[in-house]
């Protein structure tokens, strides 16, 4: 063999291992470039994400104030309630479709940029603010059930202090004593009373009692012992209860029941009603 056959041989091997070498380096390039580009494609769909789920917050922080100003300039009742309710499952409904279009969206564009790794984690990362989003809806529904509550419960208290018309006067209570056994001697020291004021106006009552028996002289009948003056006035729809004090409070023939007469008047109108008891001092 002549040295030109060996050089032929070297140069054979040194253009195959030169091929083989630039052939390698070759992929590494690519796989470089191709690690490159996904990572480029992951940063600007996690800053595609950030930016929809700001903006998907910003959009209810909007719709929940615009919505407590709606609120604070209803008026109150049944029709404001539901009203209210109703802009609420409306509100909620938008957002569910926001969410599901946006949702779409990113899916199809991972679709034809990523592998089904990065599909779970975009996927998880679209649950977790749809979920958040949900939840604070659901929070401001809560906040309108509750108020709904609150106004029927303050409607039911309107209703049932709605105003009967008239000016009612009763006996609560009449304290009586007998303080020594061996006589036929009594008191009848105080009685309790309540008014409640039907009218549609303030009531500045005086009550009067007048006590007597069968056995009494007639004067008695008409005699006042004791008298009460409201001087604060009844507002509307409201109930008092007063004590007033006889005197003189001793009588005798306690085995005889004793007549209790008790009389209203307004100030300004005069005699209202009246309301008679009998009671044995025992």
């Amino acid at each position: 063999m002549t040295n030109e056959g060996v050089d032929d041989i070297f140069k054979d091997f040194e253009h195959k291992i030169k091929d083989k070498i630039e052939a390698e380096h070759a992929d590494k390039k690519e796989t470089h470039k191709a690690h490159e580009k996904k990572l480029s494609e992951e940063e600007r769909l996690k800053i595609k994400y950030q930016k929809a789920e700001h903006a998907l917050k910003e959009e209810h922080r909007k719709e929940k104030e615009a919505l407590e100003e709606k609120r604070k300039k209803e008026v109150v009742g049944h029709e404001t309630v539901h009203s209210a309710k109703s802009s609420i499952n409306i509100e909620k409904a938008a957002y569910v479709a926001v969410i599901l279009v946006l949702a779409a969206y990113i899916a199809i564009d991972l679709s034809f940029y990523h592998k089904a790794g990065v599909d779970i984690e975009s996927d998880q990362t679209i649950t977790a603010a749809a979920v958040k989003v949900e939840n604070e809806t659901d929070d401001v529904e809560e906040e309108v059930i509750e108020e709904e509550q609150e106004t029927i419960e303050e409607l039911v208290v309107e209703e049932e202090k709605e105003l009967s018309g008239v000016i009612t006067l009763n006996i609560d209570n009449i304290y009586a004593e007998i303080p020594n056994e061996d006589n036929d001697m009594g008191y009848i020291n105080k009685i309790v009373f309540t008014i409640d004021n039907g009218k549609d106006k303030v009531l500045t009552p005086v009550v009067q009692v007048y006590a007597y028996d069968s056995e009494m002289d007639e004067k008695w009948e008409t005699w006042v012992r004791g008298d009460y003056t409201y001087k604060a006035g009844i507002p509307s729809g409201s109930q008092h209860t007063g004590i007033i004090d006889l005197s003189p409070k001793t009588f005798i023939n306690l085995d005889i029941k004793k007549n209790i007469r008790l009389t209203l008047n307004d100030t300004e109108d005069g005699f209202i009603t009246s309301v008679n008891e009998k009671a044995i001092i025992s």
